[in-house]
């Protein structure tokens, strides 16, 4: 998982500053030990977008498939391994706790990057970015019917609390356009972020979509 080491360092707040030996010692161990703990999955579903009873909702992700005329549902998890060995250091060691979970993060963008590669592969066209529920005014609530969607309970162990919390945390669901024709860059900002009055990428002048 090339680059996850310093994706994790942005989402620690290291904007290009090398960290100190001790805090690089922390992210070679971590990186280690969730390699050894994690066990990747991912399933997805393709369709047409004018397919009746699909789980979208929101202007905003209407606008980001105005183009498209089929769409892929992705689910992807790094499995329960990471979860568990984050509670763990928890209990002990926060400053170990917060670089799992950096990594981690990182770990699941990279895996979800290698997914998506491997779609377009298969299907071709020309692709949007990934839009998650709770992006924009796409409702988290819909959380559950996704999984439904996509049986991903049974297929890769992906369940959904009360709160629509993906469980495993390290999770993901996004919807896909795809088209024959380019599509632009769409929504992609903090404008239309639910974490935009709290982000830390934004305190920092910076985003987390690069």
């Amino acid at each position: 998982m090339t680059g996850v080491k310093e994706e994790a360092l942005r989402y620690l707040g290291y904007r290009g500053n090398a960290p100190d030996e001790a805090t690089s010692a922390l992210i070679d161990k971590g990186y280690k030990e969730l390699c050894d703990a994690v066990s990747p999955h991912t399933c997805h579903k393709f369709v047409m977008k004018d397919t009746e009873g699909l789980p979208l909702g929101g202007a905003d992700i209407a606008r980001h498939l105005a183009k498209s005329d089929r769409v892929i549902f992705l689910a992807a998890t790094l499995g329960s391994g990471a979860d568990k060995l984050i509670r763990t250091a928890e209990i002990g060691n926060m400053a170990y706790a917060l670089v799992l979970d950096a990594l981690a993060s990182a770990m699941i963008e990279e895996f979800c990057d290698n997914t998506e590669i491997a779609l377009r592969s298969r299907y071709g066209g020309h692709f949007t970015w990934r839009f998650s529920p709770g992006y924009g005014d796409y409702p988290i609530e819909l959380q559950p019917d996704i999984i439904r969607f996509l049986n991903a309970d049974k297929l890769i162990g992906l369940t959904v609390t009360d709160s629509n919390i993906l469980i495993p945390r390290k999770s993901v669901t996004a919807v896909i356009g795809i088209s024959d024709s380019e599509q632009d860059g769409g929504l992609r900002s903090c404008a239309t972020c639910n974490m935009r009055e709290t982000c830390k990428f934004r305190r920092e002048l910076t985003t987390c979509h690069g």
